[in-house]
């Protein structure tokens, strides 16, 4: 437990210069945890996300906010010495969020981050962080965020590890229909990273962004999806899940499409370039009874 929000900086110098012995054939990550029990979610820094995502201020704190205001809990729990892997060129794939009631401004609430589990696959090694907001002993929101570091992490000769259900997407029967369309701005990686905190050089740099593979930078995930979100009034209940299937690149154009069948409805951000592959998958529904698995 830490008495206040950790330093993004130092989170850096860490994830930057500490060596990694790597993680063996039949290793597992730590189970790291961490909490801060006196976090105020800022009408000042609520705004500026709002803004920078393009949503209105119905909300109190907006769905996804929580997760932006953890980004330092995520880079301490990753950048910490007992950590086997690079954390540098971490991708998100996927982002699963459970609200149960509208998390207040200005309120002290305990904001408590856990490496939950890791999976061994063809594309690398993928890894979850589970993070929650508490209000006394009330859990007002949860999410599970699943993070790929790319390499060789799957032995000669062994299958992958199982997917969870949760990362199974399963689309509606309804048709699609065009919603929306939108540019992606060129400076959305610094904007995004001066209110999130998280200076990934991969939504920064063309050049850090072919050093990974990648042949221009891409805007963070998490500002895809809040965009996508922008127009849209939220039960206090609720579950949204999302696949980060593609870079969203920096000055490209997308078009958004979605179907609703019932409670549930389902969107998608494509190329405006003709590609058929969608660069984002989302789901909103009523959330269930129980916490997130």
């Amino acid at each position: 437990m830490i008495r206040k929000m950790p330093s993004l900086w130092g989170s850096y110098s860490r994830i930057l210069f500490l060596p990694r012995r790597g993680l063996p054939a039949d290793g597992r990550l730590p189970r790291l945890v961490l909490s801060c029990p006196a976090v105020h979610f800022e009408a000042r820094r609520v705004a500026a996300y709002r803004r920078v995502c393009r949503l209105d201020g119905a909300e109190a704190v907006p769905l996804l906010y929580p997760q932006i205001h953890a980004t330092p809990l995520h880079m301490r729990l990753i950048g910490r010495s007992r950590m086997p892997i690079a954390p540098l060129g971490l991708i998100q794939l996927r982002n699963h969020v459970q609200r149960y009631q509208h998390v207040p401004l200005q309120v002290r609430v305990e904001l408590t981050c856990r490496i939950l589990t890791e999976r061994r696959t063809g594309r690398g090694l993928e890894f979850d962080i589970g993070t929650e907001v508490w209000r006394d002993d009330l859990l007002l929101w949860q999410a599970i965020t699943t993070y790929l570091c790319r390499g060789d992490y799957l032995p000669a000769g062994q299958s992958p590890d199982p997917l969870p259900p949760r990362a199974q997407w399963q689309p509606l029967s309804a048709a699609p229909e065009p919603l929306d369309s939108w540019r992606v701005p060129l400076t959305g990686g610094w904007r995004f990273a001066r209110i999130s905190g998280d200076f990934n050089p991969l939504h920064l740099s063309r050049m850090a962004a072919r050093a990974f593979g990648f042949p221009r930078p891409f805007v963070h995930g998490q500002w895809a999806l809040g965009r996508s979100l922008a127009g849209r009034r939220l039960a206090e209940r609720v579950r949204l899940d999302v696949h980060f299937e593609a870079p969203l690149f920096l000055g490209s154009r997308v078009r958004q499409e979605h179907c609703r069948q019932g409670e549930r409805e389902q969107w998608a951000l494509l190329s405006t370039c003709g590609e058929v592959r969608p660069l984002l998958l989302a789901q909103l529904d009523e959330a269930p009874p129980g916490p997130l698995r």
